[in-house]
This record gives C-alpha cells, structure tokens and sequence, in this order.
C-alpha cells in the first residue's frame, strides 16, 4: 500500500482558494460528493487561516498544504506561520436559529468535524499544524 504526497504553497489571499480547489481536483482520484466534501474541508482550512491568522504588518503569511493519499486514506496537513488558531478547541456548532447567526469561522469548523474522521492540531517551533483524515470508503 504505497501513500502518494503533494505539496502546495500559498499566499495570504482568499482568491488562493480557487487555486487550491483545482489542485486538489489534480491530486485526487476520488469521484463525487465525497472528492467534493474532502476538497471543501481541506479550503475551510485554509480559509480559516487566511482570515485569522494575521501574522502583522512585517510578516507574510505562509500556507503549505500537503496531501498524502493511499486507497484507503486522504489525508491533509496545512502548516501555517499565522497566530495560533486551534480550530480544534471549538465545540461543535449549536443549533443557530439563521446563518445569519451562525459565524462563518465556525461554519468552516462543523463542516471539518462533519467529514473528517479525525482533525488534530498542533503549534510547533512557533506554526500552526492542523490534520484531516479521512478514511475509506470514499
């Protein structure tokens, strides 16, 4: 069972989403909803970062996504150089009575916690390191 692995670096821009959206259409061989929730999960992700994870004035921030596949796992590790955001520590959204309501940032973290089979974050050597697994079947 050999894992397959690519890496993508961003910018700090949200436009970089739709660059990272056709990137992992080139990385995966997954079909359907299912290519579409992991490529989804993977841009709240990065999308998150880029709105908070404003590194200041002097510094730029860095994303790298890197994406490891096999048959029977995806899995996504986004490193970034922007303050330490845990999207883990969020409970689990609550029942908002409108999306009006319900913050964006926290709409991005149910999404993860929906799809992924496991989400875990780490700050190392002063960068944030979140993981998404997801485990067959696809």
């Amino acid at each position: 069972m050999s894992i397959e692995a690519n890496r993508l670096k961003l910018g700090s821009d949200l436009a970089e989403l739709k660059r990272l959206a056709g990137w992992i259409e080139s990385q995966q061989e997954l079909s359907g909803e299912t290519s579409f929730a992991i490529q989804l999960c993977i841009e709240e992700a990065v999308a998150n970062v880029i709105m908070y994870g404003n590194c200041g004035k002097d510094d730029r921030l860095q994303i790298t996504v890197h994406l490891e596949r096999n048959d029977e796992i995806v899995v996504a590790h986004i490193e970034d150089n922007g303050r330490e955001f845990d999207p883990t520590r969020f409970q689990p959204l609550s029942a908002a009575k409108s999306l009006q309501e319900a913050k964006v940032g926290d709409l991005g973290i149910h999404l993860m916690r929906s799809f992924a089979n496991g989400m875990h974050y780490e700050r190392r050597d002063g960068r944030n390191w979140l993981t998404l697994r997801f485990v067959a079947p696809f």
